[in-house]
C-alpha cells in the first residue's frame, strides 16, 4: 500500500530489530568485521597453543596445507554466517538482495571487465606499491595451499568460487541495497572504498578499490548479481591458474606489454559503454547515506585502524 506523501512505498525493516533497511546494510558491513577479527584473534590463538604443545615452529605450521585452507575458509564462514544472520533478522529472500535473472550481454561484459581489470590494473597497482615503498613499506608474501595435481581444484573452490559467491553476496547484494540511493556515482565510489577497506591490505587498495567500483557498476546495471559472481570468480582464477601454469609469468616483457595494452583498452571500451550508453539501473540521488554509515561505522573504524596496523607492519618489518 502506496503512502500518500510522494507515493513512495515506507522502508522495509526487519521483524525483530525494526531497523530502516539502510541501517541494517550497514550493520552487515559491521558485523563482518569485526567477526572477521575475533575469528583472526581465535584462530592465531588455537595456532599458537598448538605451537606450544607440540613445539613446531610457527613458520613450520604456517607451510602446512591445513594451516592455508582454514585461513581462507574460515572467513567464508564469517561470510556465510552474517549473510544468513540478516536473511532471519530482516526475512528477505534471496532474489531480494540480487540473485535475479539478467540479459546475457551482462555476463559478456563481465568476462570483458575481468580480463580488463586483471591485466591492466596490474601495472596501476605496481605503482602504489612503489609508492608504498618510499616510506618503507614491504608487501608480505601470500601462500596459497599446494597446487599440485589436483590440489588446484581445492584451492579454486576455497580462494576463487567460495569469495566470488559470498562476497558478492554481501557487498553487492546486501551493501548495495544500502547505499545505491545515493545515486549511481556515489554508490560505485563508496562501494569500491568499503570493498578496498574491509579487505586491510595496503599493497591491494587501489586495485581493490578499483574493482570494487567496477563491479557495483556491473551490479546496478545488471540489476543482478550473478555478472559480479562471474567476474570475480574469473579474476580470482586467473591468478590461481596462473600460480600454477605460469602463463603470465612466463610470457616475454613484449608479450605482456602487448596483452596489457588490449586489456586496457577493452577495459576502458567496456567502462565507456556502461556509463555513457547503458544506463540500465541508473539512478540519480534518492537519498543519503547517513543511516547506512551509522550502522557500519564501528566497521569502518576497525577496518581502518587494521589498515593502518598492516602499513606499520609492513614498514617495521
Amino acid at each position: 500500500m502506496e503512502e500518500k506523501n510522494g507515493g513512495q512505498l515506507p522502508e522495509k525493516k526487519s521483524g525483530l530489530l525494526q531497523q530502516p533497511r539502510k541501517v541494517m546494510s550497514g550493520l552487515v558491513y559491521s558485523a563482518a568485521i569485526v567477526l572477521m577479527l575475533i575469528v583472526s584473534l581465535f584462530f592465531s590463538f588455537t595456532v599458537g597453543a598448538l605451537v606450544s604443545a607440540t613445539g613446531t615452529s610457527l613458520g613450520e605450521i604456517q607451510q602446512q596445507d591445513w594451516y592455508k585452507y582454514l585461513s581462507y575458509g574460515l572467513y567464508q564462514i564469517v561470510y556465510i554466517g552474517v549473510v544468513l544472520l540478516f536473511t532471519f533478522l530482516y526475512r528477505q529472500r534471496p532474489r531480494e538482495y540480487g540473485y535475479r535473472r539478467t540479459r546475457p550481454k551482462y555476463f559478456f561484459i563481465a568476462l570483458l571487465l575481468a580480463f580488463g581489470l586483471l591485466f591492466s590494473l596490474n601495472w596501476v597497482n605496481g605503482l602504489f606499491i612503489r609508492f608504498l615503498s618510499l616510506i618503507g613499506y614491504e608487501a608480505p608474501a601470500s601462500s596459497l595451499p599446494s597446487l599440485a595435481g589436483a590440489g588446484v581444484v581445492g584451492v579454486l573452490f576455497v580462494v576463487a568460487a567460495l569469495p566470488a559467491v559470498l562476497e558478492e553476496t554481501v557487498f553487492r547484494g546486501i551493501i548495495l541495497d544500502g547505499i545505491k540511493e545515493t545515486g549511481t556515482v556515489a554508490a560505485c565510489l563508496l562501494g569500491g572504498l568499503l570493498f578496498s577497506l574491509f579487505h586491510q591490505s595496503p599493497a591491494q587498495t587501489v586495485y581493490q578499490f578499483l574493482c570494487g567500483a567496477v563491479f557495483t557498476l556491473v551490479a546496478i546495471r545488471a540489476d543482478s548479481l550473478y555478472p559480479t559472481i562471474l567476474m570475480h570468480f574469473v579474476n580470482n582464477a586467473l591468478i590461481i591458474l596462473d600460480a600454477r601454469f605460469g602463463f603470465l609469468t612466463g610470457m616475454s616483457q613484449t608479450a605482456y606489454l602487448w596483452v596489457s595494452v588490449a586489456s586496457g583498452a577493452v577495459l576502458l571500451a567496456t567502462l565507456a559503454y556502461l556509463i555513457f550508453v547503458d544506463k540500465s539501473g541508473n539512478r540519480k540521488k534518492e537519498g543519503e547515506c547517513r543511516p547506512f554509515v551509522y550502522g557500519a561505522l564501528v566497521g569502518i573504524v576497525a577496518a581502518g585502524i587494521m589498515w593502518i596496523a598492516a602499513l606499520a607492519s609492513g614498514i617495521g618489518g
